[in-house]
């Protein structure tokens, strides 16, 4: 996901044309051109010698040039360029910070931290906010407790130790009474309260190696959690998403059919996730970033993403971020998103 470009290092001239570009692109939405450029740099270069410069720029696959228009605009290895090479880290602005703090400062439980965390991506980036709970096998329990909703389903209620509440629909091939389900959420949390529910699962198993039948049953519930204990994937009932109506104002969405795609794919949390998961595997480490093709996705060529871990006293990350159209405010959204990767991370584990 991402990377350094590989690309030779442009030249001050080029640089400061690439990146003028892709200021005015973001804020207008428009091809840019030369006396636009030339405007911007109060004269400093002609329009003709800038002409040169992006057309060079343009060869070096910087930039591209609409049919309709004699401007350029920025393509997905110029914004990579950009982001690697011509953006600050900054510090959030005061003002944003304070939106935040505010914000975040008046969550009353972990799960209203996250959800208002997304809140805050959302509206300082004016794009689509995300966080993601850590994996409920990887968290430790406090309490846990299983409801029979019939029909083969059970509502898995689990409470870590820092508070989070988590909630996990599972289907079983055998019936339990409610009496049944009770007892084992008791004899879990008396037994096994502190420890992870993969570490649960594995000491149930090592146990059962000498008492094999009290534990049959115990087991054949542990099993039909497999997709929750067996892979360190995001549940998808621990998404908050934030933001979706803000991808409307962007002008390269006007579409009816990509708006259609759009929202069916944010109202199909599981294939969110599958996304988000193949971009932050790589590296959990710090804030990232992911272009258009870099995505893996062909669906997403046109957005970016952003993400960061935020951290936890038990070493267990969850992860926050934005996604939007390839033009964004980068600098304004990797702040926001560094910002929040450490805050939330120090109110949850306070």
């Amino acid at each position: 996901m991402g990377g350094k470009e590989d690309a030779r290092q442009l030249d001050e001239r080029p640089r400061e044309i690439l990146k003028l570009i892709i200021a005015s692109y973001v804020t207008a939405g428009e091809p840019v051109g030369s006396r636009t450029l030339a405007k911007a740099m109060e004269w400093r270069l002609s329009p003709a010698t800038i002409r040169n410069i992006m057309s060079d720029l343009e060869d070096d696959g910087y930039l591209s040039q609409p049919h309709t228009s004699a401007g350029r605009i920025p393509s997905e290895k110029g914004y990579r360029y950009y982001v690697d090479n011509l953006v600050d880290s900054g510090k959030l602005s005061k003002s944003d910070e304070r939106y935040a703090s505010r914000v975040l400062s008046a969550s009353d439980s972990p799960e209203d931290v996250m959800s208002r965390a997304s809140l805050v991506l959302s509206t300082v980036s004016k794009n689509v906010g995300i966080v993601i709970a850590r994996p409920m096998g990887a968290t430790v329990l406090k309490h846990i407790e299983f409801v029979d909703l019939t029909d083969g389903k059970i509502l898995v209620i689990f409470v870590s130790t820092s508070g989070l509440l988590q909630r996990k629909l599972i289907r079983v091939s055998e019936r339990y009474t409610q009496e049944e389900l009770d007892k084992a959420s008791r004899y879990l949390v008396e037994k096994f309260s502190g420890k992870t529910l993969t570490e649960i699962r594995n000491e149930l198993l090592h146990m059962m190696q000498a008492e094999r039948a009290l534990f049959d049953r115990m087991l054949s519930l542990l099993q039909s959690w497999r997709e929750t204990l067996d892979q360190e994937r995001v549940v998808v009932d621990s998404v908050y998403v934030q933001g979706t109506a803000n991808i409307i104002t962007q002008p390269e969405f006007a579409d009816v059919d990509r708006m259609r795609m759009l929202f069916q794919m944010f109202e199909e949390k599981g294939r969110l996730v599958k996304i988000l998961n193949e971009c932050i595997s790589s590296s959990p480490e710090g804030v990232r970033i992911a272009i258009g093709s870099e995505l893996g996705v062909p669906d997403m060529r046109d957005f970016t993403l952003i993400t960061s871990s935020y951290a936890s006293s038990d070493h267990l990350s969850g992860f926050l971020g934005i996604i939007g159209p390839t033009r964004m405010e980068y600098k304004r959204g990797i702040s926001i998103v560094g910002y929040l990767g450490r805050l939330v991370g120090e109110m949850i584990n306070a």
